[in-house]
């Protein structure tokens, strides 16, 4: 069953996001530089992500970074043996009949295999590590393998589904300025980073400059070429200029990477601090590779190798702390922002220093005003680790198509899984500079107005296209910001076919969390069901309208009231001793045996209302749903059991509902008062089990999760089952908060059990199959020390399936007014404020 309705979304075009794996080893600066060659080559280049390796290893870090760029493609740099001939003489051997040449010969096949790729097994590692870190274009095939859009970033030859820069026409004609190809070292990788390099990189030295043309350059690449900055001189800068024509001035042409982006610009979803400066300093790759990523991830990284360093009493090094501070730091001090200074590879010792040298301030001033900017400048200039949230982070997205609102004809599933019913909207450019190249490439990304699925971690785009699509038309992915999918077609398409055919429309679905969950474990060959208690919340959910209702019901006032219905004794006058209701045996339907029936009267006693009025309210509105029945309290003349029967079941004569003899509605069945029977009230059958087994309390969790949110949704309890059905463990409420899947366990006690360590690892276990961000233990009690040192090392020693430990968040006192929300230090087991 599903309800039809419009579908809201936002449509917006996008360049591709690549992320570019590189030798991060020996020699490193010259392929860097080569990674930013091939960027520099396409269209888009400027947003490509660089993530070195060493010897196959990636920096956790980086990987962090990696998840949050959120490519499109990962892709390992190719190199030549003509490259590493140039980069590492002699380093690779060269194989031809079983035998390795040497001497002259070798030299003579290296000439005839220069332009032949390498094969890097380390790379291809690498690679791989970070592909599995991100959710790129990828298939699965039927026979379980996983096939990817694009592995692999030549430098000579632009492979589709990218887009070459020189078939861009607009992007073709006049000057700009591209580092210079011999420019090795630090300062060039800096140059290239900066500007682009459209040439290929030679193996060159760092640049011999003169002491006024190197502070110049340094201060013109540190503001990144603002306007307001003093350019170098025009010999310097004609060294940047391509094509070099004699009358061209360097001082009006563009940046390299301005013809990539043409027709885009930066756009970025969610909060950002603009007031904020990230240094990273080292000599690795990493280092380089952790500031640039903050570069284009928020535009505030700046990567200090030890040649630029602030650090010492040399004239020179004081120079450089004095530029530092005049072309960046003060501006972001005197704004009340904050400079983080960072490293991946440095001691801790060398960070301190250059906290501290950057904490000296330029001193244009003297008395007060001096130590006014010492503390000021104390105050911004911390040390601290690098991190890279997605809210806020940017990409390049096409100018004049950003957003196009729509709403597609869709249907929603039982689970609030939406498909739409008909094809996405047209996305074609609009942009006349764009239009131009018939061989342009671009993204397409679908918004979900509403909260949007869970993105990324690895879930094929299969799962994202509507039931009866053709997969094979076109690549569909989960992105960081929603369904990302390939603008062009790939049937075949015959000559002449207009140009609005060649472009991809499919029916997407927007996945509920349950139906997420699904099809994220079942990648892992893994299950998900509801459980018992998942059954009975779902129930109730339909009944009154939604979770979110439920939760408020079962977190509100009403709480007291329909614990009231629950009773653990059959004696009336135990269980209501002012005569609130009457308790009856439920004839074994629960594991108690009894089951207590309100009056109004009653319910006023258990209810923490004042007023009666809008108690009266409440039940009305359950008694509207079918939460709770009116009827009346009889007896049978035949079998003589007591009974509830509802109003609707209610007339001159009832049917016993245990031995189904008819009865006439006389004195004699309902005894007294005389005057006639009293209302009396029951609870749905579902939501006293629910009760009874404290179901309840992951509806209480819910809805707080939901209270202390901008956006939420969340599903009933389920069970992960292994390959053979059997079950391997519950989660009591999956969510998705604020852009965060959380997996929560909620007790009523204080205590995971007396298998801490096993009860831990189920947890663990169905954490690591949703790569959830944050793992959550709630109490409407409190939690023993000995449950928290559990939760602590466990989280602790497993290996995570994404490579990021999730935040550990305990919640205490859960529904009282004394609820504490802190997360857990698993190293000394600390409860510490979020």
């Amino acid at each position: 069953m599903s309800d039809s309705l419009p579908f809201a979304v936002q449509i917006g075009l996008a360049a591709p996001r690549v992320a570019v794996v590189f030798n991060g080893g020996q020699n490193w600066h010259y392929w860097a530089r080569l990674a930013i060659h091939a960027a520099s080559r396409i269209w888009g280049g400027r947003g490509f992500l660089l993530v070195p390796h060493v010897d196959g290893v990636v920096d956790p870090l980086l990987l962090a970074a990696a998840r949050t760029y959120d490519p499109d493609y990962v892709v390992l740099l190719e190199t030549t043996f003509g490259q590493w001939e140039k980069a590492a003489p002699n380093t690779q051997p060269i194989r031809i009949g079983g035998r390795t040449r040497e001497g002259e010969e070798r030299a003579r096949m290296m000439r005839q295999v220069a332009d032949q790729c390498v094969q890097d097994a380390a790379g291809a590692a690498a690679r791989q590590t970070v592909a599995a870190a991100c959710s790129p274009y990828r298939r699965r095939l039927d026979d379980g393998r996983v096939r990817e859009r694009l592995t692999t970033l030549g430098v000579h030859k632009v492979r589709s589904p990218l887009t070459a820069l020189a078939s861009v026409p607009a992007a073709a004609g006049s000057p700009y300025l591209s580092a210079p190809r011999d420019w090795d070292g630090a300062l060039g990788v800096i140059a290239a980073a900066q500007c682009g390099l459209f040439e290929e990189p030679e193996v060159g030295s760092s640049p011999d400059l003169s002491d006024a043309d190197r502070w110049q350059l340094l201060h013109w690449l540190l503001t990144k070429g603002a306007a307001s900055t003093r350019p170098p001189t025009d010999a310097l800068l004609g060294q940047f200029l391509m094509p070099f024509r004699g009358g061209d001035d360097p001082h009006r042409a563009g940046m390299a990477f301005q013809r990539t982006t043409l027709g885009l610009g930066q756009a970025g979803f969610g909060y950002r601090d603009q007031d904020h400066l990230a240094f990273v300093i080292g000599d690795t790759a990493a280092d380089f590779a952790a500031a640039h990523a903050r570069d284009l991830l928020y535009g505030d990284g700046i990567w200090l190798p030890s040649e630029l360093s602030p650090c010492g009493t040399d004239e020179n090094v004081q120079r450089m702390r004095i530029m530092l501070d005049t072309t960046v730091v003060a501006s972001i001090v005197l704004r009340r922002g904050r400079v983080t200074v960072s490293t991946v590879s440095a001691a801790p010792v060398a960070v301190e220093e250059t906290v501290q040298a950057l904490r000296d301030p330029d001193m244009g001033c003297n008395g007060s005003a001096v130590r006014e900017q010492e503390d000021l400048h104390a105050e911004a200039v911390r040390s601290g680790d690098l991190a890279y949230p997605r809210s806020g982070a940017l990409s390049w997205a096409v100018e004049d198509d950003l957003d196009h609102p729509a709403a597609v004809p869709a249907s929603r599933d039982e689970d609030g899984t939406t498909t739409m019913l008909s094809p996405t909207p047209v996305p074609d450019v609009s942009a006349g500079l764009l239009r131009e190249s018939v061989e342009l490439t671009w993204q397409v990304e679908v918004r979900p107005e509403g909260t949007g699925t869970p993105p990324g971690r690895g879930l094929a785009g299969t799962y994202l296209l509507a039931p009866g699509e053709n997969e094979l038309l076109t690549w569909v992915r989960s992105g960081r910001n929603g369904i990302r999918f390939e603008s062009h077609r790939y049937d075949r398409i015959t000559a002449g076919t207009p140009r609005l055919s060649r472009l991809a429309r499919p029916r997407l679905r927007e996945l509920s969390v349950i139906e997420w969950a699904r099809c994220l474990t079942a990648q892992q060959g893994t299950t998900i069901r509801l459980s018992g208690a998942g059954r009975r919340a779902e129930v109730l959910s339909r009944l009154v309208g939604g979770r979110a209702p439920l939760a408020a019901l079962f977190a509100g006032p009403m709480l007291p009231v329909l614990r009231g219905y629950l009773s653990k004794t059959g004696k009336t006058s135990v269980r209501y001793p002012k005569k609130q209701g009457v308790v009856l045996h439920s004839g074994g339907t629960n594991d108690t045996g009894y089951e207590g029936y309100l009056t109004f009267e009653g319910m006023q006693d258990f209810s923490t209302r004042q007023d009666e009025t809008a108690l009266r309210e409440d039940i009305d509105d359950l008694c509207t749903t079918g939460l709770l029945r009116r009827g009346i309290i009889v007896n049978c003349r035949i079998c003589s059991r007591v009974s509830f029967i509802a109003l609707d079941d209610a007339g001159q004569t009832f049917a016993c509902p245990r031995c189904r003899a008819t009865n006439p509605l006389t004195s004699e069945r309902w005894r007294e008062p005389a005057s006639g029977p009293g209302w009396y009230f029951d609870l749905h059958p579902v939501a006293r089990d629910l009760l009874r087994d404290n179901g309840e309390v992951p509806l209480q969790l819910a809805h707080y999760l939901r209270s202390t949110a901008r956006s939420y949704t969340d599903a009933s309890e389920f069970e992960l089952c292994g390959p053979d059905g059997d079950p391997i463990a519950e989660l009591d409420l999956p969510a998705y908060v604020d852009g965060q899947v959380i997996t929560g366990e909620a007790k009523c006690s204080t205590t995971l059990g007396k298998r801490l360590s096993v009860e831990v690892r189920k947890k663990i276990v169905l954490a690591d199959a949703l790569q959830a961000d944050q793992i959550l233990f709630a109490s409407t009690d409190t939690w023993e020390s000995a449950s928290l040192k559990a939760i602590g090392e466990h989280v602790t020693r497993h290996q995570w399936t994404s490579g990021k430990t999730p935040e550990i968040r305990i919640i205490t006192e859960l529904g009282q007014p004394a609820c504490q929300d802190r997360r857990l230090n698993p190293r000394n087991g600390r409860l510490l404020n979020r």
